[in-house]
Parts: C-alpha cells; sequence; structure tokens
C-alpha cells in the first residue's frame, strides 16, 4: 500500500536524495522546503514525477499536510553561504520540530528527526562574550539539536507520538551544492579547478565520511523499524577514519589536480576525534555503509566534473559561483 510521506527540508543535499529513494519505492512524497526543488541537480529530474509534490513552505510557521510518516530534515544551511543565522537556526530547530510533531500527532504519523553529531561536542562553554560569532552559531546549532531531540522524547512520553532519532555524521555525494562549505565537495571543487586545499591546523583531525545513498538507507531503515519500540537514537554515519589532510591527499591523487595543500589556522571547536557509535544501527536496524570512501570519491568527482562544465557552458565562472 502506497504511503504518504512528508519529507520537511525535501530539497536539500540529503533531504532530495530520500526525495528520489522513496518515490522509487512507490511513495507519494511532500517535499516542503523554502529551497525551490527544481533548483536541486536530484530532484529537477523528478519534478513532473505524479507522485511528487513540492510544498514552499518554513516549518517555523505551523503547516498540516496528511501523511502517514514525517521525516524532519530542516536545517538552515548556514555552512553554504557562511551566514550567521542563530535565531532562524533556533527557531527552525525548535518551532520547526513542535510543528512537526503536532502534525504527526494530529495525523497518527511516525516522525524521524534528522539530529547531528554535533550534539557530542565538548566545547561547549557559558562565555557568550568572550566567543566568536562562528563559535555562538556552532554552540547554537548544537544546542538546537539537543533541545529538538528532548521536544521528540517528550511528545512521546506525553502524547504517545511515535519518534525515532537519527544523530547524522559527516555526509557527501553527489546532488551537493558546488558552493557547500562542507569539507569533501569544497575539495573536491578546489582540486578539480586546480586550487589549493585548505586544511585546517595540521590536518590530523580525524572524520568519517558516509556516502548519501548509504545514510537515506539507514535512514529509511530506522524509519520502518518496530513501532512497538521506544524511541531510538542511533548514530548513522560512516566507521572509517581518515585524517583531514589525507582526504585532501587523496582528492588530488583520483583527481589528478595540479593543486597542493595549505595549512591554515585552526578552526574554532575543531575536535580531534568525531568517530559514530554504529553498534546500535548494526544491531537494531542491519545497517552499515556498503560503499567505500574512495568509490564514493570517485562519484562525487564525476559529479562535480559535469555540473562546472555546464556552468563554463552556461558562461558562468567560477568567481561568479563562488
Amino acid at each position: 500500500m502506497q504511503k504518504r510521506i512528508v519529507v520537511l527540508g525535501g530539497s536539500g543535499f540529503i533531504g532530495s536524495h530520500l526525495c528520489q529513494r522513496l518515490l522509487e519505492e512507490g511513495e507519494e512524497v511532500f517535499c516542503v522546503d523554502v529551497r525551490e526543488a527544481a533548483n536541486s541537480p536530484v530532484l529537477r529530474a523528478v519534478t513532473e514525477h505524479p507522485a511528487f509534490r513540492y510544498v514552499r513552505h518554513n516549518i517555523v510557521h505551523p503547516f498540516s499536510i496528511r501523511c502517514n510518516e514525517i521525516y524532519n530534515l530542516a536545517s538552515p544551511v548556514v555552512l553554504c553561504y557562511k551566514k550567521s543565522l542563530p535565531v532562524e537556526t533556533l527557531k527552525v530547530s525548535m518551532l520547526g520540530s513542535i510543528n512537526a510533531l503536532d502534525t504527526a500527532r494530529t495525523e497518527h504519523a511516525r516522525v524521524l528527526y534528522a539530529s547531528s553529531c554535533d550534539v557530542y561536542g565538548t566545547h561547549l562553554r557559558s562565555t557568550y562574550p568572550q566567543e566568536s560569532t562562528e563559535k555562538v552559531v556552532n554552540r547554537i546549532f548544537a544546542e538546537g539539536k539537543r533541545a529538538a531531540e528532548s521536544l521528540h522524547r517528550a511528545y512521546q512520553a506525553e502524547f504517545g507520538v511515535d519518534t525515532r532519532i537519527a544523530r547524522i555524521f559527516n555526509t557527501y555525494g553527489s546532488g551537493a551544492d558546488l558552493m557547500d562549505q562542507r569539507v569533501v565537495i569544497k575539495m573536491v571543487v578546489a582540486a578539480l579547478q586546480n586550487r589549493p586545499l585548505q586544511v585546517s591546523g595540521s590536518g590530523e583531525q580525524l572524520r568519517t565520511f558516509c556516502w548519501v545513498g548509504d545514510l537515506v538507507d539507514g535512514l529509511m531503515r530506522l524509519m520502518a523499524a518496530p513501532a512497538t519500540e521506544r524511541t531510538r537514537t542511533v548514530d548513522l554515519g560512516s566507521g572509517h577514519e581518515i585524517s583531514i589532510r589525507s582526504l585532501a591527499e587523496q582528492i588530488i591523487d583520483l583527481t589528478g589536480s595540479r593543486s597542493h595543500i595549505v595549512h591554515v589556522e585552526v578552526r574554532p571547536n575543531d575536535v580531534r576525534r568525531r568517530l559514530p557509535d554504529l553498534s546500535v544501527a548494526r544491531r537494531e536496524l542491519d545497517w552499515t555503509p556498503a560503499t567505500t570512501l574512495a568509490e564514493g570519491l570517485r562519484r562525487t568527482i564525476s559529479y562535480v566534473e559535469k555540473e562546472l562544465a555546464e556552468k563554463a557552458y552556461a558562461g558562468m565562472t567560477w568567481a561568479e559561483l563562488n
């Protein structure tokens, strides 16, 4: 039986891949976002699909859609455009979650909230006046995610809403905005332009990178887990660690770039290691990422090459793109 599924933040990087996958599974999909679906490299091919609905709406305002499931992936794209949006960030995390949960409660729908590995941050202090704007925004993002997680647990405890929480670690892949400042897409674009690849500090920070298709599979498995279980909070990401400098070197090698690595000042709150605990995902969801980093990088490079070629054909310069 076809389900009616709402994807909040559906025009974003992960949301667009999720919408596409749900359509392939035969579901009716409502993509809710303030960004146009037609501008998404992933969704531009499905905007005319008979089971796809785009709804332009900011979820800080109430909404009502008859549905069976809600994926809440909505989040301000601070990293994409380097804007400091602390108030909007909190509104989306908190008011957006309340509005999504109220809809789920009314429609007896299941809701999955996309939280972040930032909730594990250890550099949270109570000294706002001494902190840079970037540091405050990063901290507010994490605190908003924590508050939203608490709201989901509260709605389940008090109202019986069926909720799940996915703490998402670094994710990469095709379909990302070329202006995105996340490390993989930023480095791939720079390498293909033969520009320097910037590495924060020594570059020995350890990170994991999960292919977006694998992450979407994990989200769908979490949503499909038995409704009788209590709220689960599950880490989703890759278990393969690599240093940021090694990542840069691998990207240069795979692209055949003439780029070189430049070390810049260490970023605020740049933790030494960030590794998901995948034990719950393995045990409850039978999920682990299937795509190796090398294969995922090759796919990402092919995607970026195509996008850059199309933009060059359209007469856009890198300065205009950036």
